[in-house]
Parts: structure tokens; C-alpha cells; sequence
């Protein structure tokens, strides 16, 4: 079936690399799992064999057909914009927190790690195979070139790794970038953030213009005295651009800047 390059498919045509994605959720016989974009089912493939029930999310509508005559009744598909639905009222319907497998389209990638993120208290694992830049970026330390505000958003939440990377030869058709698997757990001991509106409010400041200085990034969010008396008490180089920031040092910078 010819891939529909709005929608940014990239068919998966390797069956081992899909059991080696589907082995990664540890998926216990009769779990449910939540597949999103199966196109024509090769991941799903994988899945059921490992024992899952599985619940796909698919957006093109040529997929049904196609994924009934395989799977029949070993398959409950949804057609629909996964960022269209409705997360909170389909995770509510699920009797534990759930395992998401999926091959991810590269164009909708960071909206859906964001839903991740939203929903996260109702989340298992999440097995995702995704774009090579924005897997280094959801794995960079502070300091590292890729080093972004989704790196730090993403990981006050998850545990993220790098399983494995995949070459552009493994799809149909070739994307232009190299592709990667990442794992996704929640954490078990989330950090006191503080006001969380406001903890939010202040790294999406400090990464608002990358090649700006954490300083002028902030004098515009906070005005030149809440400033000056952040600098003085936190004791931290604002000459620093965020990228080079740590999770616990935005953390002290947002407890610092509730008492003053």
C-alpha cells in the first residue's frame, strides 16, 4: 500500500526489529496495549504473538480493512487523530495503568510525548520508536548539545532510554534521518517542583531563545529586581544559557523565586 507522505507514513518492513520493539513493553498474556499508528500491522503482529490485547489508534482509514482481515476479533481499532482523542476518557476506561507500543509518525511526535506527559500518573510504559534527533534530545544531560526544554519536561516525569537505532533501509518507504527506540517508565520518586505553574511558567522562560544568556531569558518573565535578587540568593552564573541548567537547579531557581 503506497504510504501517504502527509501523514508522514514510514512503513516498518522488518519483522524482527518489530518483535525486538514489541519484546521491550514486557507484555504479560492478556495485557492490554495501546498501539498507536499500526499502519498495516506489522508491530501489531508482534504484539498479539507476545500475548496482548490490543487497542490501536490509527488515522488512516485504508488501515481498517487491512487490520480486521488479519487480526479479526485479536484487535480493537479505533480510527482517529490520536491527538484528537479524548486521553482522559479512554484511560479512565482501562482497569490499570496501560502500556503504549508504537512507531511513532515524525510529525506528531512531540505533541504526543506531551500527552504522555499530561497522563502520566495513568501510564505503565510506553515502548516508542522514534525520530534519532529527538530521541538524543529526550536522553541528553544538561550540558549536551541536544539538551532542550523537552528533555528536561519529559524526564521530571519519566525514566527515558535509548534502546536501540534503526536505519531509514528498514522502512517503506526510506525517511531522510535515521530512526531510534526509546523506553519510557514513570519515575518512581517525582521531585518537589514546588508552585508547578510557576515551575513551568520559568524553564519555558529560560529556553525561550536558545543562543540568549539564562539572564535575558529570565528579565522579561521576572523584570530586573525580582532578577537581581534571584541571582543574588541562587548563587548561579546567569551568564549560563539553559541548556546548561540541571533539573535540580531549575527546581532551586523556582523555590528561590517563591520567597521573594
Amino acid at each position: 500500500m503506497r504510504a501517504i507522505k502527509e501523514l508522514g507514513q514510514h512503513f516498518l518492513n522488518d519483522a524482527a526489529i518489530a518483535a525486538d520493539i514489541a519484546a521491550l513493553g514486557e507484555i504479560s498474556q492478556g495485557e492490554t496495549i495501546w498501539e498507536i499508528g499500526p499502519g498495516p500491522g506489522i508491530l501489531s503482529d508482534a504484539l498479539i504473538a507476545l500475548g496482548a490485547k490490543l487497542k490501536a489508534f490509527e488515522l488512516d482509514k485504508r488501515m481498517a480493512a487491512i487490520l480486521e482481515r488479519r487480526f479479526g476479533e485479536k484487535i480493537d481499532l479505533t480510527i482517529i487523530d490520536i491527538l484528537k482523542l479524548n486521553w482522559a476518557k479512554e484511560l479512565e476506561k482501562e482497569s490499570k495503568p496501560v502500556k503504549i507500543i508504537a512507531n511513532i509518525p515524525y510529525q506528531i511526535t512531540s505533541p504526543l510525548l506531551y500527552k504522555l506527559e499530561e497522563h502520566a500518573q495513568s501510564l505503565d510504559r510506553a515502548v516508542f520508536m522514534i525520530q534519532k534527533e529527538v530521541a538524543e534530545r529526550l536522553t541528553a544531560k544538561a550540558g549536551d548539545k541536544a539538551y532542550s526544554l523537552l528533555s528536561i519536561r519529559m524526564r521530571l516525569k519519566f525514566d527515558i532510554s535509548l534502546a536501540f537505532f534503526v536505519g531509514a533501509e528498514k522502512f517503506d518507504p526510506p525517511p531522510k534521518v535515521e530512526s531510534a527506540v526509546v523506553v519510557v517508565t514513570p519515575r518512581k520518586n517525582l521531585p518537589d517542583l514546588g508552585d508547578e505553574k510557576e515551575f513551568y511558567s520559568l524553564i519555558n522562560a529560560a529556553f525561550a531563545h536558545k543562543r540568549k544568556t539564562l539572564r535575558n531569558n529570565l528579565l522579561p518573565h521576572l523584570g530586573k529586581e525580582k532578577l537581581d535578587a534571584l541571582i543574588t540568593r541562587s548563587g548561579l552564573d546567569f551568564k549560563r544559557r539553559a541548556e546548561t541548567l540541571d533539573e535540580k537547579e531549575f527546581i532551586l531557581l523556582n523555590h528561590l523565586l517563591a520567597e521573594l
